[in-house]
């Protein structure tokens, strides 16, 4: 059975060729987290925590200190995306030449797999912070939260909605709970929020006095205190807030090309009328070291 197509819209006029395609959030989030290619599957990952500790002179060898090397899994699952199309659909439309001919109309083409690849790239931008492999095996991976939620070594601060109101005291909570080791080390931690509480952010700061965040110049840089870059991800529910170094967060593929290919197949050889697309890929989430992140969310 071929994808639902509802083609109402008026044939007055001559078609210009393009199509206003629907906007769709933009995949931020794997920007700004550790990109894991060319995984078979599941990949082991370690963790190391070093104890460095000073000992007393001694002529005798006196071991100090202790190394932890333990390890999680990010696992893959593999997801596809099949629409078809019949020709016969469009019989009526100003594409009818191309339809006759057996085709389909090449800007509506262009424009359908620019929507499938933006698509996916949105439902990963929302899978990788809130998907839920457990309740859905087979069309979710786990996605960060989920983790957090079910790692009890993660620190989790009770949490309520963040507004204009309360942002910055939220974040400077935020930041006092990231462990000193983490917040002071080469790698500082970045701050992943979402959307709303970045515009809530934006808004206090106008009206605390900083015009930079109003006037229509360059872009604003994204830090807090100077010190912590800013990611803003689309897929972060509202009233979210995750401190974390980006080593310490791992989204997971196979062939990283893969997010961008869509195979087209043309059944009319086989006497249908019906233009198929495919898009099949690999994905997973997994965080390392749960002590070391600090997860604000009304979300748990």
């Amino acid at each position: 059975m071929a994808t639902t197509v509802t083609n109402t819209v008026s044939y007055a006029g001559k078609y210009a060729g393009e199509f206003i395609r629907a906007a769709f959030k933009a995949n931020d989030t794997v920007q700004n987290v550790t990109l894991k290619e060319n995984i078979e599957w599941r990949a082991v990952v370690k963790k190391l925590v070093d104890d460095i500790s000073f000992g007393a002179p001694s002529c005798a060898w006196n071991p100090t200190g202790t190394v932890a090397v333990t390890e999680r899994w990010l696992t893959l699952k593999k997801f596809s995306i099949h629409q078809e199309l019949c020709l016969n659909t469009f019989l009526n439309d100003w594409a009818a030449g191309d339809v006759q001919n057996g085709n389909l109309e090449p800007a509506m083409v262009d424009a359908l797999l620019a929507n499938m690849l933006e698509g996916v790239a949105q439902a990963n931008e929302n899978m990788i912070w809130t998907g839920n492999g457990t309740a859905n095996p087979t069309t979710e991976y786990d996605g960060f939260l989920t983790g957090f939620d079910a790692d009890a070594t993660v620190i989790k601060p009770s949490a309520v909605a963040i507004t204009k109101a309360n942002v910055f005291a939220t974040l400077e909570s935020i930041i006092a709970q990231v462990p000193t080791a983490v917040k002071y080390a080469n790698e500082k931690p970045i701050i992943y929020i979402d959307p709303a509480s970045w515009e809530a952010f934006m808004n206090a700061s106008m009206a605390a006095g900083n015009g930079w965040y109003a006037y229509g110049g360059q872009p604003v840089p994204q830090k807090y205190m100077g010190l912590f870059d800013i990611a803003v991800c689309p897929g972060m529910p509202s009233s979210t807030v995750v401190a974390a170094r980006k080593s310490n967060l791992w989204f997971g593929t196979n062939v990283l090309a893969d997010w961008n290919n869509v195979q087209i197949a043309d059944m009319t050889q086989f006497g249908e009328d019906n233009f198929r697309f495919s898009m099949k890929f690999f994905a997973g989430a997994q965080h390392g070291i749960g002590s070391e992140i600090v997860a604000y969310s009304t979300w748990f």
